[in-house]
């Protein structure tokens, strides 16, 4: 979808984004290979291509930092398809209260098939979380960048976020998808593990407190509640990218001119 955006180009809004999916300019290279453009002037066309080609340089080079500001927080959905297999989902537990006087107890990350929690006590540190938001080439959360991320930075104060943030709550809202994380995900149809079913963020606060009192099994649940919690982050970033790109209209176009 990156390669066939075309809004985030100078003048290029929806609109006129649709109209170049409809006359069949599908992608960059489509823009570039052709030598007219109905509705583009000859001299806006060139100005364009510099744009186009700046925009194919980047990709190629694997720059996507260049992309965030192009897309605004509104279109980072569209690096999904592209980047997907190398996101990193990311959800965070604390222990109820603010940042400032709070502590983060568990931070899920979820890659490649893969889930890593990490524990206040035990492994959780400021490195270990910056290694894991290093490697990724897009991260993505639910809300994170209203609560996780803000709260992680205060926690950490050192603790740098330099990669792409999908933050999945505004882009659902985009798509239709109102509520917390599992409403939505029960409108898309993602189950949870039983176990867990009906735990909240509340419950998740007691059940660390629990732990702390040393209740036996209560940190394994918590953090089976927030595997959960984080891998569905990955089917739900498919899920909603698939939604945006159909209200996108491109499937639409793209299919007519097959």
């Amino acid at each position: 979808m990156l390669s066939s955006t075309f809004s985030i180009f100078p003048g290029i809004g929806p609109r006129l984004e649709r109209y170049l999916w409809r006359a069949g300019v599908l992608t960059w290279e489509d823009f570039l290979s052709a030598e007219k453009i109905p509705g583009f002037s000859s001299q806006r066309k060139l100005l364009l291509d510099g744009y186009v080609i700046d925009a194919m340089s980047a990709l190629k080079a694997g720059n996507i930092l260049y992309f965030q500001p192009l897309l605004g927080s509104g279109g980072l959905w569209r690096l999904w398809d592209s980047l997907g297999p190398d996101a990193v989902c990311m959800d965070i537990e604390t222990d109820g209260r603010s940042p400032e006087t709070g502590a983060v107890t568990v931070a899920g990350f979820y890659s490649n098939g893969e889930y890593r929690p990490y524990v206040c006590g035990r492994n959780l540190t400021q490195d270990s979380v910056q290694r894991e938001i290093e490697d990724a080439r897009l991260l993505v959360t639910f809300a994170g960048s209203t609560f996780d991320v803000p709260y992680l930075k205060t926690f950490y104060p050192d603790l740098r976020v330099d990669v792409p943030h999908l933050d999945l709550c505004p882009a659902g809202h985009r798509a239709g998808l109102k509520g917390g994380l599992k409403k939505v995900e029960k409108l898309v149809g993602i189950a949870r593990a039983g176990e867990v079913e009906g735990i909240g963020g509340y419950q998740a606060v007691l059940l660390w407190q629990a732990h702390m009192r040393g209740r036996e099994g209560a940190l394994d649940t918590l953090i089976a509640y927030n595997r959960e919690d984080t891998e569905n982050l990955h089917a739900l970033a498919g899920k909603i990218y698939d939604m945006l790109n159909d209200i996108s209209g491109f499937p639409e176009f793209a299919g007519h001119c097959k």
